[in-house]
């Protein structure tokens, strides 16, 4: 006879399923949770923050052995207990001598997670999907910490000041005492005023929400941080929904989660005040909605990617890079669908209907009032850092040994012995230390991980086309043509903007992030089928 007799789930099991079905909610709580310890600076860490984060985590790690009961037995149980509050009491004495080590909050989470797993592991349940959990909360955490570190003025792109009338803090507190009053004066004549407003004006709600709490003003332009590294935070768990789309799983999918929860661009712009977090975030999430909308199309899938894109573009124009390859799914379903061609066409109409006003009023606004081109970049006109004197070819194919023994993006003006010409090695460099220029005593260090990249990108390049080119995939062509088309796009627009504006400062990877999942997903194809190739064959 048949025991119909449901079995009832672990608690644990039930934990990590619940999270996994919701890692959007999970990953913001995440967040939100670290940011009473110092509110995204070191400097405004305090007794009372350094007592409120250690219950969080106290609360939270007994709460979740003790109920879940991870370990399976009480003995497993009480050392982990144990070890947890070993690690928070240490982490929380040595924030309390100095405040400053509460940069160092990575190193007692990764020893907690790595215990979680090796006790999961020991039990049977650490599965592919569960690692990739503990490797997003880590990477939250990596995440606060690189914000605690650098402030509005440190490890920052074209920022200014608050006060200063130009930059990108100027702007946020322009929108900060305007509310939603568009400029009267011709934005070109304010440093990075010509850029779409959206990140901006979220930045600047935020902190009047953090002032409406009593915080003090100067806090509160510290604490708005949070807000871009909650963008890069779920372009995790974004990547991670990509993946498990195309059917990445086990070694594969952890593989290509590595590059994106711990590769040091989402990390370095997780802590950025300028747009470009926010419209990667968007774009990511425009290339997810994309490929659901395509297993099934319906106007309740096609307006988010409408709105994806149309407030990506409303974040900074750029965000249109991810158009080409939409379009191309457009207009496969549509052939695939020819004979009912009426339902198509109305969801058509009105993903113009959102994304065109959303992604263009800003700019049709300022052509109209100011004569300012849609396509307006400012050209900085430096001599120090042009590289217009370099021929073509040279920028294009030179990669000789001498400019990997540099391995920070090279600046003349800032002591190096050349200006950085080519656009890959660029690529490479501030993938990893942004434009962070000061050589230091582990420079043969910082060599070998620019080496690492390198590798790592051409592995992923490989995997890539492996991807494109594989017969025996469950993922169909159009999905894996779509990525493809993504990244040749975003490409090729970095190279012609680095040739337009021929100066070190376009040789940034803030131009073309989203290379880096693409990138990411073939390393994790890659892996995923050799790993496929060693599994023994079942010869009955």
């Amino acid at each position: 006879m048949k025991n119909n007799v449901k079995e009832k789930k672990h608690a644990a099991d039930v934990f990590f399923d619940t999270v996994l079905r919701h890692p959007f909610l999970f990953i913001t709580l995440a967040c939100l949770l670290l940011l009473p310890l110092g509110f995204a600076q070191t400097n405004h860490i305090t007794a009372v923050s350094v007592v409120i984060e250690a219950l969080i985590w106290l609360i939270g790690s007994l709460a979740l052995v003790a109920f879940g009961n991870i370990g399976g037995n009480a003995k497993t149980n009480i050392g982990l207990i144990v070890s947890f509050v070993v690690l928070i009491g240490g982490f929380s004495l040595m924030t309390g001598v100095n405040h400053r080590h509460a940069t160092v909050l990575f190193v007692p989470v990764a020893i907690g997670l790595t215990l979680l797993g090796v006790v999961l592991y020991r039990q049977k349940k650490l599965t592919a999907d569960r690692v990739v959990l503990l490797m997003m909360v880590l990477g939250v955490v990596a995440r606060y910490c690189y914000c605690l570190k650098f402030s509005s003025t440190e490890m920052q792109h074209d920022i200014g000041t608050f006060t200063g009338g130009a930059g990108h803090l100027a702007y946020i507190n322009y929108w900060y005492e305007n509310g939603l009053t568009l400029p009267v004066f011709d934005v070109t004549t304010r440093w990075q005023f010509y850029h779409p407003p959206l990140h901006h004006m979220l930045m600047a709600l935020l902190m009047h929400v953090f002032v409406w709490l009593d915080m003090p003003l100067e806090w509160a332009q510290e604490a708005i941080q949070i807000l871009p590294m909650v963008y890069s935070a779920l372009s995790m768990v974004v990547c991670y929904r990509l993946f498990k789309l195309v059917r990445l799983e086990g070694a594969g999918l952890i593989a290509a989660m590595i590059g994106v929860c711990f590769y040091p661009t989402f990390i370095i712009w997780g802590g950025a005040y300028n747009n470009d977090m926010l419209a990667t975030f968007l774009m990511l999430l425009s290339m997810l909605w994309t490929l659901k909308w395509a297993q099934k199309p319906s106007f309740s899938r096609i307006l988010p990617i409408a709105l994806c894109v149309g407030c990506g573009m409303m974040s900074k124009l750029s965000a249109w890079m991810v158009a080409p390859a939409i379009a191309m799914v457009f207009v496969w379903v549509f052939v695939k669908n020819i004979k009912k061609p009426l339902p198509f066409i109305g969801q058509f109409a009105a993903f113009g209907g959102i994304c065109a006003p959303l992604g263009l009023w800003w700019g049709i606004r300022n052509l109209m009032t100011f004569n300012i081109p849609l396509t307006y970049v400012p050209d900085t006109k430096m001599d120090v850092m042009s590289v217009a004197h370099i021929p073509a070819a040279q920028r294009l194919f030179d990669f000789s040994f001498h400019q990997f023994r540099y391995p920070f993006e090279a600046f003349t003006m800032y002591g190096a012995p050349y200006n950085e010409y080519n656009p890959m090695i660029g690529l490479l460099k501030t993938s990893l230390f942004d434009e962070y220029n000061q050589p230091w005593q582990f420079n043969e260090m910082a060599v070998a991980f620019v080496l690492l990249a390198a590798l790592l990108a051409v592995l992923g390049f490989i995997g890539l086309l492996w991807f494109l080119l594989q017969k025996n995939t469950e993922t169909d062509v159009m999905t894996r043509l779509f990525f493809v088309v993504i990244f040749v796009t975003v490409l090729i627009s970095y190279y012609l903007f680095c040739f337009q504006f021929p100066h070190v400062c376009t040789e940034n990877i803030r131009y073309c992030i989203p290379v880096i999942p693409i990138l990411s997903l073939g390393l994790g194809f890659g892996v995923q089928q050799l790993a496929k190739s060693r599994q023994p064959i079942d010869n009955e």
